[in-house]
């Protein structure tokens, strides 16, 4: 009896119930005459005490279990909760030196900045007022879960100075030392990049939808400016726009339609009533962006333009760009297919992934045999990368977050 008071705080009901049976007949003859509980009175009422105090426990344990449930009723769309209940992970912005703004966007600013004077990592700052903090969360939601070596990876959140009295954070992300697709591109304009590194950015690209795809992900905003590369990787980034599909409904839809005008579902532009952004909104926008990397240049110019009215009607009236000279004819006939006007005459990205292994295939031999080899199957690979594999994958020293409950049951789909 001793033993099981001293331990009342860390045993359960299961364990007194099932391992002690003269409480386990107590509590079944509760409803009987005490004349019938075969125990002395002196040990009645030692178990007697003992149940009420159970009972006080399970009584706080349920008030407890409330109050967490209203907390999470109150506050559904709170960075705080799940920094309480140890979901996500928090980095003291003052191990963090050396910011240096690398970019910015119509709804964040990133700054890349040095961890305690190691390793570089991406702080995204969200823009006050211009986002829910539904957004965020779902954002945060998404991104945890997709592990793929061409996703950029969430490490976790900060609260840089301007945040500290408020309920904003900052996202810690993967550095991409090799900036946006969109520049590296510009940087190519007058001689435009090889034919291997053009199918190389393509299978990084289809193999990061492919991975969001199979896990029931739409990423919702692709375009050039979202795809980061890093040591000559590709990494697919801004999950803002994103949402996860369930039971053919997706659990967060934006106020309004957004994106890049030329990468954006022609259904979405027009405004067609009862059409969501769906995975073959995703399998439009990479056909622009294979467009792109034989180009080198935005679609429709849009930069060095200011009638966006236009673009959209041209879009919605069929046209595109034109080819560019010398691209191979298959890849040209398969990024057409993925910008049709109909969703339903779009590929899905399995095929979009298979008649990019085709096409590899049947490229000189000579000079793509090592390209063929790399990537027919990199679409196939999933990694699941915590802090605690960094050593074993020669990955940089990363930020530890001994206490955050980050695995990978956790947040399996």
């Amino acid at each position: 009896m001793e033993f099981i008071e001293k331990g009342l705080e860390s045993i359960n009901l299961v364990y007194l119930h099932t391992k002690h049976q003269r409480v386990k007949n107590f509590v079944d003859a509760q409803s009987s005459p005490l004349s019938t509980i075969p125990i002395s009175k002196e040990e009645h009422e030692e178990l007697d005490d003992l149940n009420n105090k159970f009972r006080e426990r399970l009584d706080n344990l349920e008030k407890s279990k409330i109050m967490k449930k209203e907390r999470r009723i109150r506050e559904p769309n709170s960075i705080n909760v799940l920094l309480n209940d140890k979901i996500i992970c928090y980095y003291d912005s003052q191990e963090f030196k050396n910011f240096a703004k690398i970019g910015s966007g119509g709804f964040s600013t990133v700054h890349v900045a040095y961890w305690k004077n190691t390793t570089k990592f991406a702080i995204k700052k969200f823009n006050e007022n211009l986002n829910s903090m539904e957004e965020i969360i779902n954002e945060i939601n998404l991104i945890m879960i997709a592990s793929h070596p061409n996703i950029i990876r969430f490490y976790g959140v900060t609260k840089l100075k301007d945040e500290s009295d408020g309920i904003n954070y900052s996202f810690v992300l993967e550095y991409a030392d090799g900036g946006t697709l969109e520049n590296h591109l510009k940087d190519n304009t007058k001689s435009l990049i090889k034919w291997e590194i053009q199918f190389k950015f393509a299978k990084e690209i289809t193999g990061a939808i492919l991975w969001l795809h199979d896990n029931k992900i739409i990423h919702g905003d692709l375009h050039s400016k979202n795809i980061l590369i890093h040591q000559n990787t590709i990494k697919l980034s801004d999950f803002g726009c994103s949402r996860l599909r369930q039971q053919g409904k997706v659990s967060y839809l934006p106020t309004k339609p957004r994106g890049i005008i030329p990468y954006v579902d022609p259904k979405i532009l027009n405004n067609v009533k009862g059409y969501d952004l769906n995975e073959k909104s995703d399998i439009y926008s990479l056909g622009v962006i294979f467009w792109e990397l034989t180009s080198c240049s935005s679609p429709f110019n849009y930069e060095t333009r200011n009638d966006n009215a236009s673009i959209i009607l041209k879009i919605l009236d069929g046209k595109r760009e034109k080819p560019i000279p010398n691209t191979n004819d298959k890849f040209v006939a398969l990024y057409e297919e993925c910008w049709r006007q109909e969703p339903d005459e779009r590929p899905d990205i399995h095929k979009v992934n298979s008649e990019l292994d085709k096409i590899i295939d049947s490229t000189d031999p000579k000079v793509n045999t090592s390209l063929a080899n790399n990537f027919k199957n990199e679409s196939e690979t999933t990694v699941i990368i915590r802090n605690d594999d960094s050593d074993l994958l020669n990955l940089p020293n990363l930020p530890s977050c001994d206490d955050c409950d980050i695995t990978s049951d956790k947040y399996q789909i």
